[in-house]
């Protein structure tokens, strides 16, 4: 897996392979949603429910295995330092907004297809919940599309 890290990307630019998976991972999933936001309004809401677990899920795995160790990696160690740069800071937002919409997303996940949480926890107005992590989850991906054109692109030039 190390490897997979420091061997070259395919989108032309400055970065690692595993940051282009990650990226065009994270387009799909972010076209996954928009069609899964559509099968919901076609109420076809098993479908609707197996594609965005499915998604979130899938980011979940792509967290743990690219995003959790280059964020541990790369920005971590140099917080306390250089965090007024703006290289680092993006990728500060894009984690603070990441980690709430995968929250969010699991709790929805609980809520909507168990019955694990007593019915105080649960929430009643779907549509509000599900929009607002639909909306969250674009802001994400914009901010990680920010993030991946601060450290590979502008620094590619």
């Amino acid at each position: 897996m190390g490897s997979l890290f420091s061997m070259k990307g395919f989108l032309g630019t400055g970065a690692p392979f595993m940051a282009d998976l990650n990226l065009v991972v994270q387009l799909m999933m972010g076209l996954a949603l928009i069609g899964g936001a559509l099968l919901a309004k076609h109420k076809r809401f098993r479908a609707h429910g197996f594609c965005q677990t499915t998604v979130l899920l899938l980011n979940l795995l792509m967290i743990g295995l690219v995003m959790w160790p280059s964020f541990q990696q790369q920005v971590k160690p140099a917080m306390s330092k250089v965090f007024h740069k703006w290289y680092y800071e993006v990728a500060v937002i894009h984690a603070v907004l990441g980690t709430t919409a995968e929250f969010l997303g699991l709790y929805i996940v609980i809520v909507a297809g168990t019955n694990v949480l007593p019915p105080g926890l649960r929430f009643k107005h779907w549509k509000w919940w599900m929009r607002t992590e639909l909306v969250l989850w674009v802001i994400v991906l914009l901010s990680g599309l920010g993030t991946y054109c601060a450290w590979y692109v502008a620094s590619f030039r």
